[in-house]
């Protein structure tokens, strides 16, 4: 019987309408946050903060442990040989690519029949270059009467597919593996749900063929409701 569903947040309840790589877009991510700062962006300044960016991109160098924002800015700040506001200076990269993001049309429906259903709900998400929880967590922020619990990779201090995030989630629900399903969009939800027993869910809104070993595909959302 399942008690409880731990969901991933972008591209499964939020859309951001960004690439899942930002590296096409750190240029006027860094722009927004050097003139937060006062600051004009030279090449040089450009250059060197992307070199840092992209060790830390974890769309080309995956890795399963997660690093602070305040290393990777740090690290910029260093580079630049500047001391401006590192509060300012994340919260104007970040910003640039959340603008856009909004719940998918079906989300709050879907979270609302759940919690209705008396399913307990959880997210476990892992967030890009060390994001702060206080930026990731605005996107969910219309959620947050749904939500039972959030963790993010900053919390737990690894990334999917690593078991801890999701051994933390069950935890916190206080439920078993089989009395437990997860749903996100990308193969790392999948394999860290499977290495587990907990019952994983691709949300596949594309048109592609996606095979990860996922226990269900699902379009949409609502499609949860009849799995339960």
């Amino acid at each position: 019987m399942i008690k409880a569903i731990g969901f991933d947040i972008g591209h499964t309840l939020i859309n951001y309408r960004n690439p899942l790589n930002w590296r096409a877009l750190y240029r006027p991510a860094l722009e927004q946050a050097a003139r937060g700062c006062g600051i004009a962006l030279s090449e040089e300044m450009a250059d060197a903060a992307t070199g840092i960016l992209l060790k830390y991109n974890t769309r080309v160098n995956p890795r399963e442990y997660e690093v602070s924002a305040d290393m990777i800015f740090g690290e910029i700040m260093d580079q630049w040989h500047l001391c401006p506001d590192m509060d300012t200076l994340k919260t104007g990269f970040y910003s640039f690519f959340q603008v856009k993001a909004a719940p998918y049309p079906e989300t709050i429906d879907t979270l609302s029949a759940l919690r209705q259903a008396g399913i307990k709900i959880g997210v476990l998400t892992d967030v890009a270059y060390g994001m702060d929880n206080r930026f990731s967590l605005q996107d969910i922020a219309a959620l947050s009467d749904f939500i039972d619990i959030t963790l993010t990779s900053v919390d737990v201090g690894y990334r999917k597919p690593n078991s801890a995030g999701f051994q933390k989630l069950m935890t916190a629900l206080q439920v078993s593996p089989d009395e437990m399903i997860y749903v996100g969009d990308e193969q790392k939800d999948i394999t860290g749900a499977n290495r587990l027993g907990i019952t994983s869910v691709l949300v596949n809104r594309s048109e592609a063929v996606l095979d990860y070993g996922q226990t269900y595909t699902i379009k949409s959302l609502h499609e949860i409701l009849e799995i339960i």
